[in-house]
Parts: structure tokens; sequence; C-alpha cells
């Protein structure tokens, strides 16, 4: 009974110093390293000056360019840092109540910790970006569903797509496939999923007048020049990836040894259709790691709730490794060795390595956002700073 109690208080103090890192993180590390930082601040402020709307990326993110356009413009990078980070940890928590029915504590802490020891879950947070500010709101949608509060999970959903508007998807999954006490007519869901798509467009309006009524926006950059392999390639790698190499070894051997044993896994229907909705757009863009958020939260859930505590702890050390060290299994080449241009790879070859690990990766990445600041103006010299821009 006491080495129960020891173990549960140990998962109880190891969360509460990954909450304390993130916190301290997040008011140090600045801007961060994300090249969509800037122009999400960039939009909030041609708002502000009244001048023709500028949208942050190729389609506009309205919810999160008012956030976190507002909070770096009057209070800084610690106040967008720590909104933002903050959010994905009250999104766990209503993401895992809008689907256990046994409000397990244990599974919850498992759940949380498998989550926030992910580097890209956790790193990928302390950056004042946009994804977090989808997920809460998603997750606050999912639970007042599950309790039929639908009023109000049609506002939230609705958020979520006006933070980003693919997140439809995901909103379109959990109303059709989640599985109430009572089911729902296909009818009301669906009045359901256009009051949610009709609310999220709101947020999109302004655009669409100022593109005369076209919607030439609703667009984004593809690597279609790579051709079929080479995005099967980079589709797989970052999958992979997004878990590190370790864990993700560790998920399939888990997975493939309970299969063996003719184990029988409990998977909600909507978390299968999040996770293949999310592989589905990662195919078509796999672009950034934190796309992948939606699939590894899903995935972490299932374990939660599938997993023996022994598999789980395993689970938690492999993730924690990537934070210290990693192995690669590729040597990219990139068009450039710049730190400020090594975005774009243009060749690739199986070639294990030991490198340094993610958290390495992330305080090394804190100056790179002098690569977007391309003057000496009093703003960019408060970019650098981290300070507030009003």
């Amino acid at each position: 009974m006491k080495t129960k109690i020891n173990i549960f208080l140990f998962e109880i103090i190891l969360i509460v110093l990954l909450l304390i890192l993130g916190f301290y993180l997040s008011l140090i590390s600045g801007y961060g390293s994300d090249e969509d930082t800037l122009p999400l601040i960039g939009a909030f402020e041609s708002i502000l000056g009244g001048d023709k709307l500028m949208a942050s990326r190729f389609t506009p993110y309205p919810v999160a360019e008012l956030g976190i356009g507002f909070l770096s413009y009057q209070f800084g990078s610690w106040a967008a840092n720590l909104i933002t980070f903050i959010f994905i940890v009250i999104g766990l928590f209503f993401f895992y109540f809008g689907i256990d029915k046994k409000s397990n504590n244990r599974t919850l802490l498992f759940f949380l910790l498998l989550s926030l020891t992910n580097p890209v879950i956790f790193f990928d947070n302390l950056e004042p970006i946009d994804y977090s500010w989808a997920f809460l709101p998603l997750a606050i949608g999912l639970f007042f569903f599950k309790k039929k509060y639908f009023d109000l999970a049609i506002i939230f959903f609705g958020i979520s797509i006006g933070a980003r508007i693919y997140f439809f998807l995901f909103v379109l999954a959990i109303i059709l496939l989640f599985k109430n006490k009572n089911e729902i007519s296909y009818n009301r869901k669906y009045i359901i999923f256009l009051g949610s798509f009709f609310i999220g467009g709101l947020f999109y309006l302004p655009f669409w007048f100022e593109n005369g009524m076209s919607l030439h926006w609703l667009t984004a950059a593809t690597p279609s020049d790579q051709g079929l392999f080479g995005l099967i390639a980079r589709f797989s790698y970052k999958l992979i990836m997004s878990f590190s190499v370790l864990t993700a070894l560790g998920l399939l051997m888990i997975f493939f040894i309970l299969k063996k044993k003719n184990l029988k896994f409990n998977f909600p229907n909507f978390i299968n259709g999040i996770i293949i909705v999310n592989l589905i757009i990662f195919f078509i863009i796999p672009a950034e790691l934190s796309y992948l958020q939606p699939l590894i939260i899903s995935v972490y859930f299932l374990c939660s709730i599938n997993l023996s505590k022994k598999l789980i702890y395993i689970l938690i050390l492999l993730n924690l490794t990537s934070w210290f060290v990693e192995i690669k299994p590729l040597s990219v080449q990139y068009k450039s060795n710049d730190i400020c241009k090594n975005v774009e790879a243009i060749d690739a070859k199986i070639d294990f390595s030991l490198t340094k690990g993610r958290f390495y990766e992330y305080l090394n990445s804190r100056d790179k956002i002098k690569c977007w600041v391309k003057d000496e103006s009093d703003r960019s010299k408060k970019i650098l700073a981290g300070k507030a821009l009003k």
C-alpha cells in the first residue's frame, strides 16, 4: 500500500515539475523559433492599423491571430507563451473528461504524463503559435457535446474552427462518430455540425469580403513537387519523429505483443476518426510536426486506457529520453546550412546517429526569431527582447 502511495506521489510530483518547467520556459524564451509567430502578430496589427487585413499565412487563423497578437502587443512574449502552454494543459483535461466515463484519477495522470512528456506537445506549445488555440475549444466542445449541452458545444466547436479552419474535419469526426448513451439522430448531428461550421465561418467573413467574396485565400503550400515517393517518405519520417524513434518503436512493439496475445483494445470510434483525419491532413501537407498534435494526444489517450502501468512507465521513460538524446535514422541535406534557411530538405539518406535531444534543440533555437527580423527599428528590437510591441 505504501509503495502504491509513493508511486502515485511521484507521478504527481513529475506532473508538477513539468508544469513548473513549462511556466518557467514560457516566461524566459522570447518570441520563439516559429516563422509563423511574427505573421500572427502582424495580422493583429493590421486590424489595429485599419489597413488591408493581413492573413498570417495562406489561410488566416483569426482566433489565434487576435489572441496571440493581442497578448504580444499588450504584454510581450511571456504572456503569449504562457497562455499558449496553459491552453494545451487545460485542453488535455477537457479532452480526457470529454471521453472517459469512469473519470479514473490514475488513468488521467497517465494520460497527462504521456502527453506532456512528448516533445512535440510540450515544446511546441511553449511558442506563441496557434495549435493549442484550436485544440482547447475543440476539447471543450467535445466535453459539452458529451454532456449534451449542444448549444455550448456548437459555440466552442465554432471557435476551434475559427482558430484553424481545417479543424472542422475533427469537429465532423467527433459529432458523427461520438457515441452517447441515448443516441442522437443523424439529422440533429448534421444541424450541430452546420451550426458549428457557421459560427466558425463568421471569423473568416472579413477576409472573404476583403478578397471580393472569392475563396482563393483558402489554400496551403503542399510539397507536391517531391512526387508520391517523396511525399510518402516525408510523411513516414515525420510521423515517427513526432513521437521519437524510441517511442515509436516502443508503441509498435507493445501493439504487436498485445495483438499476438489476442487482447481486445478499447478504441472509441471518434478517436479513430480523429487519427484517420489527422493522418490524411498530414499526408497532404507533411509540414510541421505540430500538425500531428491531435493524433499524438489521441494515441496517448488510447494508451492510458488500454495499457498496463508498467508499459505506460516505459513509454514515459522513452519520451523523456528523447528530450536529452535522440536517434536520428536519416541524414538530411538542406538547401542551405544557414540556420535561417535550412528548412527546405533536398536529399536524405539512411544514416542512424545519436544527437542531442529535443530539450537542447529547443534551447538552441531561442535566437532563431532573429531570422525573421529584417530591420533595426524599435519594433524589431522589442521582438528580439521579447517585449510588448505597443
